[in-house]
């Protein structure tokens, strides 16, 4: 075996496939090289090391492959030093973290041989193909220890979009994909998969690290913001209907549509294909602005879309640059209302400089907007970002493990207000995300989605579903009311 791609254990019961794997090692069995994905599901982290170590023992692949947030890194450093106590393997590490900040992952004793920047398709293929016949300081893309510091080398040149392999969907087990979950179509029960059809963002918000990882590639005069060829994406879609029984997919691009052409494009070679899946996406709310647009995305399947709306005050959005305004959120959830599409508003508190004033705005603003559901979230200072750039305190590596908490330390408060941050977040929870489990939840779908469900192979599956997810709703009110300081966030 060449490469064995391996998820972290804390990833291992997620409902999200590991997707920056299935385009990887589509990538690589396109250009004949063996690939596995070891993706664990048992409950106990233990196990689930365990399984991954007897893998890597078996399958005695020559390079092993991991990806590292910065939320994981503990857990993902820790494991990559397990398999180097077991396995001679040259250990990969890729994604944001390590495109992000090398350096972190090659030290003196590190686990880690390479890693891998940026897009890793091509650096990835070449590494593997190149059987160390030339020097890593020849290889674009990576960065290596040389017994001193971390070296970086050239950046790799991204790849164009239309010789990406085909997700590698046979490398996982489908089954356990195939469950119900609310967790991809936020408070929907829906078998769903969840997929790309481009790459890149034009934007640059404060809090978000995403331009850091792609300003790590070469993009050669063009644009980081790439689409993938429609039929290559709807080849995918019949895949995850026709072979596998997918009753629903999500568009996970950082922002769908951000051009209008984009939009109709999609919609129209969707109809085209006759295909019955529902959907939904993430889209920003200046990029929603066209009624006939909004209804011709409810015509072709879309149910949902998820919008990043942050804040209700001018002030904040424009300081993390969110190039936005606050008539273009209303404008946008107004439009999809109208049009029958459920909306999801991601909130942010402890932005930078946030103030009492701020506060009340954001509360204004989901009042008029009313959406479908609510999630509210604490902003962290995460490395990458422009937000860590300015915020004035060291983090160090062996700190990390703090952004993997719900509630982070007083330590990354970045708001003028002196609010308890966590009475806050349970407040904010508790009017706007433990109440809305109703209004949020497939109660407010419309009758497509419950056609969708009758008709579905996996119907059993969601009956059992609703009386389990019955049960643990009636509990997080319960936990809700003993937990909040408050009925409702002030």
């Amino acid at each position: 075996m060449d490469l064995m791609l391996i998820v972290s254990p804390a990833n291992a019961r997620s409902s999200y496939m590991p997707f920056y794997y299935l385009y990887l090692a589509g990538y690589m069995e396109k250009h004949g090289i063996s690939v596995t994905i070891v993706d664990p599901h048992f409950k106990n982290d233990g196990e689930n090391v365990e399984y991954i170590l007897n893998q890597v023992k078996s399958v005695k692949p020559r390079f092993v492959g991991l990806a590292c947030f910065v939320t994981d890194y503990t857990v993902v450093i820790d494991l990559a030093a397990r398999i180097r106590a077991v396995s001679d393997a040259k250990i990969l590490m890729g994604n944001a973290q390590p495109s992000i900040a090398p350096q972190d992952f090659l030290y003196a004793g590190s686990p880690v041989d390479i890693v891998v920047r940026g897009e890793g398709e091509e650096t990835v293929r070449e590494i593997i193909a190149s059987n160390n016949s030339i020097p890593l300081s020849d290889i674009d893309g990576i960065a290596y220890f040389d017994g001193t510091s971390a070296v970086v080398t050239k950046k790799r040149k991204l790849i164009d979009m239309a010789d990406c392999g085909k997700p590698a969907y046979h490398l996982l087990d489908m089954d356990w994909y195939s469950r119900p979950t609310r967790h991809i179509i936020r408070r929907l029960a829906t078998v769903c998969a969840v997929i790309y059809t481009g790459r890149g963002c034009p934007f640059d918000c404060s809090f978000c690290a995403s331009n850091t990882v792609w300003r790590t590639n070469d993009r050669a005069g063009g644009s980081f913001v790439r689409r993938r060829p429609l039929e290559h994406v709807m080849a995918e879609l019949t895949l995850l209907q026709n072979k596998y029984g997918f009753d629903f997919f999500y568009i996970l691009d950082d922002t769908f549509g951000v051009r209008e052409q984009d939009i109709l494009d999609f919609c129209a070679e969707y109809k085209k294909s006759g295909l019955t899946m529902l959907w939904g996406a993430e889209s920003r709310a200046p990029c929603i602005k066209n009624p006939d647009v909004v209804k011709i995305l409810r015509e072709a399947g879309c149910i949902q879309l998820d919008f990043g709306v942050e804040s209700g005050s001018q002030k904040l959005l424009d300081g993390i640059n969110k190039k936005m305004k606050v008539e273009q959120i209303i404008h946008a959830f107004d439009l999809c209302r109208g049009a029958g599409i459920r909306t999801f508003a991601n909130m942010l508190l402890n932005l930078p400089q946030e103030d009492e004033e701020d506060l009340k705005l954001s509360h204004q603003l989901l009042e008029r907007i009313r959406p479908t559901y609510v999630s509210v979230g604490v902003t962290q200072p995460y490395p990458g970002t422009d937000i860590y750039n300015s915020f004035g305190k060291t983090i160090e590596k062996e700190e990390y493990h703090l952004f993997s908490r719900l509630l982070p330390p007083e330590k990354f408060r970045m708001a003028t207000h002196q609010r308890d941050l966590q009475t806050l977040l349970y407040q904010w929870l508790f009017k706007y995300k433990v109440f809305g489990l109703v209004e949020g939840s497939m109660f407010s779908a419309g009758s497509d989605y419950w056609r969708k469900l009758v008709s579905s192979k996996f119907r059993g599956k969601y009956f059992l579903y609703f009386v389990r997810t019955f049960v643990e709703t009636l509990v997080i009110y319960a936990r809700a009311l003993r937990d909040s300081r408050s009925f409702g966030a002030k």
